[in-house]
Parts: structure tokens; C-alpha cells; sequence
């Protein structure tokens, strides 16, 4: 079974850092001057017609208030921790996993989100990590995997309240899951060889 202990988060050297980074993002960027913090967000027009390709990157790691910063901290303690103390996942495909689902998620913004929409924050990353946890948990113990679908479903449905950019969500949780199964990939071959 995915349980976590007090050891566990002290062997989550990445995800703790992330999680500093994130914190320190949040109150160096909230005490400026607003239109400097702007520059990062992601602002869909300034990607699309200044090619302003960084605020896909820099926007995983600003939030808007301490409650969106917190929740997102929170999530990401947990998830993180869990996909960065299996052994399954490196270090670095962990991180591969956060920032390529966060940048799934600001991309597909674009499409989905009006043109004069800002968005930020860590959840799109965050998302990526819980469809990772996911297929960890259906390789390695698929006895809690209902659970943790009426889970994912709660976050889901939790993501179309107003204000919240659903869409980097989805598709981040989507590419957390392609990432996984992609990181598991050699292992659930061999499995399948094996059942035959």
C-alpha cells in the first residue's frame, strides 16, 4: 500500500525544495510592484503574439494568495512526496513529470482559456504528479485504486469552480499520467511477457 511516514518526507529533498522555491516565489513577487509580477504570470496574448514563451515556465511558480499557495503546498507535500520516495521514480523523472505536466497544462491554456486571461500556479504540475501517483498505484496496488479515483475525481470537480483554470488541470493530470505510464513502461512490458 502508498502510506506515507515522517521518513518519507524527510527523503523528499525535491519536492521540499520545490516547495521553498514556491514560497519564496510567492512573497518576493507579491511584494513588488504589480506590473513587474505581471511580466511572469502566464498572459495568454503576450505568449501569443510577443512569443513570451517563458511565462508557460514561470507562471508553475507563482499564486495569486496564501490560500491558493497554500493548497497547492499542501497537494504537493503529499503527491510529491509520495512519487519522489517510490522507488520506481528517479529524481529526475520526477521532475520531468512536474515540469512537463505543468508546461502540458499552460499550453493547452492557451487553447482553451480566452486570449486576455492570466493564469498561474503550481496545480497543473501538481495534477501531473497525481496521475503519476495513479498509475503507480494501479501497477503496485490497485486494491486502493478506487479510492484514489473518487480522489482525483473530488480535485477534478473541485477545478470548475470560477476563477480556477480547469484546463490546466486536466491536461496536466493527463500528461502526469502519460509520463508515468512512459516512466513504467520497460516494467509493464516485461510484466505482460510474463503473463503469456
Amino acid at each position: 500500500m502508498i502510506l506515507l511516514n515522517i521518513e518519507d518526507f524527510k527523503k523528499a529533498k525535491f519536492t521540499i525544495g520545490l516547495i521553498i522555491l514556491n514560497i519564496i516565489c510567492f512573497f518576493m513577487f507579491n511584494s513588488t510592484n504589480q506590473d513587474y509580477f505581471l511580466l511572469f504570470v502566464q498572459d495568454n496574448r503576450s505568449v501569443i503574439h510577443n512569443f513570451e514563451i517563458w511565462r508557460l515556465f514561470t507562471a508553475m511558480f507563482l499564486h495569486a494568495d496564501i490560500t491558493h499557495l497554500f493548497s497547492n503546498m499542501l497537494a504537493l507535500l503529499i503527491f510529491g512526496t509520495t512519487l519522489e520516495t517510490n522507488y520506481k521514480f528517479t529524481k529526475s523523472k520526477y521532475l520531468l513529470v512536474y515540469l512537463v505536466s505543468g508546461l502540458i497544462g499552460n499550453i493547452f491554456s492557451l487553447v482553451f482559456i480566452p486570449l486576455d486571461s492570466y493564469s498561474l500556479g503550481a496545480s497543473g504540475a501538481i495534477f501531473g504528479l497525481i496521475g503519476a501517483v495513479i498509475i503507480l498505484i494501479i501497477f503496485d496496488d490497485p486494491s486502493i485504486l478506487l479510492f484514489a479515483l473518487f480522489y482525483v475525481a473530488y480535485f477534478l470537480f473541485a477545478s470548475f469552480s470560477p476563477g480556477v483554470n480547469t484546463w490546466a488541470h486536466i491536461f496536466g493530470f493527463l500528461g502526469g499520467l502519460l509520463l508515468g505510464y512512459l516512466s513504467n513502461f520497460k516494467e509493464i512490458k516485461q510484466r505482460k511477457l510474463y503473463d503469456y
